[in-house]
């Protein structure tokens, strides 16, 4: 936490200074923005390799304050971030079967984040952090054996629930783009990774980490 808000700190501190020095090469662009992730598990209570993709859709606003320092806000309203694993095991009676584990997290992301564009280019890269307020999570259990004869407890193949006790998602997020201009309109391919900072549940050590992958439609003002 204290790492999140030491860049947002320096962020907030190189851009105001950027602005007094030039007011006048101000420029504001907004539009919406879909993409995908994909998402890896990791930490010391994920067992097996515990991956997946998810799809996101939100909008973006792009402040430049030099030709060289500005500020991306990326308001992501539904960020799914989608992780499966798969085990296999044995009953004492010597039937195989196959346990497959996944999981379905939401959350409204707010991201401020320091955009740096290379001098005479169209090309930018961005660091910052994303904070992450869960709307929905759930998992599903389900059990697969040769003529269906392995189950749960209760007789059932399949088990859903609700994931308790989920943290506010904080995470370190650095990546590229590159601005399109379309005549007005400009069409921003990105492409970044997310450490995950915070674990996804209370007492579980497991954080996401993120590979995204997204299109923004911007309209200058």
């Amino acid at each position: 936490m204290k790492k999140v808000l030491t860049v947002l700190a320096l962020s907030v501190l190189l851009i105001s200074l950027s602005s007094n020095s030039s007011q006048a090469q101000f420029r504001l662009k907004l539009g919406p923005q879909v993409g995908m992730n994909f998402n890896i598990a990791t930490g010391s209570d994920v067992n097996n390799t515990t991956n997946g993709f998810g799809a996101l859709i939100g909008g973006q606003v792009d402040m430049s304050f030099t030709p060289v320092i500005g500020l991306m806000a990326n308001m992501q309203f539904y960020d799914n971030r989608y992780v499966s694993s798969t085990e296999d095991g044995t009953t004492d009676n010597g039937s195989n079967y196959t346990i497959t584990y996944g999981s379905s997290m939401a959350y409204f992301m707010i991201e401020p984040l320091l955009k740096l564009s290379l001098p005479a280019s169209n090309f930018f890269f961005f660091v910052g952090p994303s904070v992450g307020f869960p709307v929905q999570s759930s998992y599903e259990e389900k059990v697969t054996s040769p003529g269906n004869n392995v189950t749960f407890q209760g007789g059932g193949t399949k088990i859903t629930g609700t994931i308790r006790n989920t943290n506010t998602r904080f995470e370190m997020k650095l990546g590229s783009g590159v601005d399109i201009n379309l005549g007005g309109v400009y069409l921003t391919p990105q492409f970044s990774f997310g450490y995950g900072l915070t674990t996804i549940q209370e007492d579980v050590e497991a954080r996401i980490l993120t590979f995204q992958l997204l299109t923004t439609v911007k309209f200058g003002l």
